[in-house]
C-alpha cells in the first residue's frame, strides 16, 4: 500500500514539474478563472482573507514562512530566505507560527498546502521547491528585478 502511494506521489510530482514546450518548468499559480474557490468552501473568514490580500498587495516580494527572515524556524523557510537574500532585495516576511489564522488561511488563500509561500508583485509563485527550480533557471531573478522596479 505504501509503495503504491509513493509511486502515485512521484507520478503526480513528475507531472507538476514537467517542462513545458518552451522549456520552462510548469508550476501551479492561483488563477481565479480555474480556481475551485476553496476559500469559500473551507470557510476562510473574510477578515483573514482581507488581511492576507492586504499583505500581498502592499509588499512587492512577500514570503509567508515559519519564523522570521532573521531566524527561520524550518529548513524550507531557511532555503527560501537564502534564495531571496541572494538577490540583495529587502523582502517582507510573515511568521505564520505567530498567527494561526494566517497560518491556515494562507494555505486556503493560495490553494497551496505547504509553507513557505512566495508572492512576487501580487502573484503566488509557490514554495521552496519551486523557488529552487526558478532560481536555477533564472526565471525568479527576472521576476525579482521587476519587483525591485516597483519598490
Amino acid at each position: 500500500m505504501f509503495r503504491a502511494i509513493l509511486l502515485l506521489a512521484l507520478a503526480c510530482s513528475a507531472l507538476a514539474f514537467a517542462p513545458s514546450s518552451s522549456g520552462a518548468v510548469a508550476r501551479f499559480r492561483h488563477d481565479e478563472r480555474t480556481s475551485l474557490r476553496m476559500s469559500d468552501e473551507a470557510g476562510l473568514p473574510p477578515v483573514t482573507k482581507e488581511r492576507i490580500q492586504t499583505l500581498v498587495d502592499e509588499n512587492p516580494v512577500l514570503l509567508f514562512m515559519k519564523g522570521s527572515k532573521l531566524f527561520p524556524q524550518c529548513g524550507f523557510s531557511n532555503t527560501a530566505c537564502q534564495i531571496l537574500q541572494s538577490y540583495g532585495i529587502d523582502f517582507e516576511s510573515v511568521d505564520v507560527l505567530a498567527d494561526e489564522d494566517i497560518r491556515q488561511g494562507v494555505k486556503v488563500f493560495s490553494q497551496w498546502p505547504t509553507i513557505p509561500q512566495l508572492y512576487v508583485c501580487g502573484e503566488f509563485i509557490g514554495g521552496s521547491d519551486i523557488m529552487i527550480e526558478m532560481y536555477q533557471s533564472g526565471e525568479l531573478g527576472e521576476m525579482i528585478e521587476k519587483a525591485k522596479a516597483e519598490m
